[in-house]
């Protein structure tokens, strides 16, 4: 039995490796042991907002994770600044359990402190703007043949300030976490390099899924970090370091 975090997934149906490395992903889980949580943007607002839920719902990668849902699995979604007007697909569909950040649990006797991170004041002006649901809306009403142009615009102007962005969110990130009592681990999301910073606590960032797949994994013998090839079966973890519960009371 394990606890498994992810964040980022970000699915779209013009990057369907993405998707791929879910399916694959879910395999490894057993429904009924294994609990679940992705920590915002399981999908990217692209297909977010331009498919109806009974399109989302016959993506494959959404389909297992249903599966694993009605199989008996545990499955949390707390919502990142692309998917939070799933929320209602995430809870009918995918028979998610909706969390709100942030959120506390503990996990083989470790405090674990989960935010996606867009909230906490490091994100441009620009980007909160487009968190709206009127922005959401809008941009999947728009015809194709205007939408991803803007599409590939925001991923230019991304792309292009990429290294300062990453630094300043992973910097507020180390701050907030510096913040927090009798906490253990402090897991973020929305950056998509996946981090592993040893302190007190333990700050993990658990990376997109653009190029590969990361995640934590909680089981009996301590938390542990993979980072895998996003083009193989069998995972090639670059891990290592693991966290002892503190002796914090719950």
């Amino acid at each position: 039995m394990s606890d498994y975090f992810l964040s980022d997934v970000h699915l779209r149906d013009d990057r369907p490796e993405r998707g791929r490395r879910l399916v694959r992903f879910l395999q490894r889980l057993k429904p009924g042991e294994d609990r679940l949580l992705i920590a915002g943007d399981l999908c990217d607002f692209w297909m977010g907002s331009r498919k109806s839920s009974e399109e989302l719902a016959r993506d494959e990668a959404l389909s297992r994770l249903a599966e694993f849902s009605r199989a008996g699995g545990s499955l949390s979604i707390l919502p990142g600044n692309h998917d939070r007007w799933l929320v209602p697909f995430y809870e009918s569909s995918l028979r998610a359990t909706i969390l709100t950040e942030p959120y506390e649990m503990e996990s083989y006797g470790l405090r674990v402190h989960i935010v996606h991170g867009h909230l906490l004041g490091a994100r441009r002006m620009w980007k909160a703007a487009m968190e709206s649901r009127e922005f959401f809306r809008a941009f999947g009403a728009i015809p194709s043949s205007m939408a991803k142009p803007l599409d590939d615009l925001l991923e230019t102007r991304n792309r292009r300030g990429l290294e300062d962005d990453e630094r300043r969110h992973l910097a507020v990130f180390r701050s907030y976490a510096d913040s927090l009592n009798g906490v253990d681990l402090a897991v973020f999301g929305h950056v998509h390099r996946a981090v592993d910073e040893a302190g007190s606590p333990r700050m993990i960032v658990l990376g997109g899924w653009q190029a590969r797949l990361s995640y934590l994994k909680i089981d009996a013998d301590g938390a542990v970090f993979h980072v895998e090839s996003g083009e193989v079966d069998e995972p090639t973890s670059t891990d290592s370091q693991r966290a002892e519960p503190s002796n914090v009371s719950p």
